[in-house]
């Protein structure tokens, strides 16, 4: 009886009360109520997952910033870090 109050399946029928007692001795029942419960697991995970995702992007994200604030981005890494000297002369060495 309280798992159709809990899955609110009391209300949305508008069972009476000898009704709701009648489905719960039904040989069914057990069936119905364990599909109902991995459906609400299977939701669960899903929600679960996605809020993982979501929280992998967001340290990414957060990472990502402080690299570039730290390291005042990737020109430091790659040779193009600070002012660089203007070419004057072409000077060609030839043994």
């Amino acid at each position: 009886m309280q798992c159709l109050l809990e899955f609110e399946i009391y209300h949305a029928l508008r069972m009476t009360l000898q009704g709701a007692h009648h489905v719960t001795l039904c040989s069914r029942w057990k069936t119905v109520l364990d599909a109902m419960i991995q459906s609400r697991q299977n939701r669960l995970q899903s929600k679960a997952v996605k809020q993982d995702r979501l929280n992998n992007r967001e340290a990414d994200r957060q990472v990502e910033k402080a690299f570039l604030e730290e390291h005042k981005g990737p020109g430091k890494f790659s040779g193009k870090y600070g002012p660089q000297p203007t070419q004057t002369d072409l000077v060609s060495r030839m043994p």
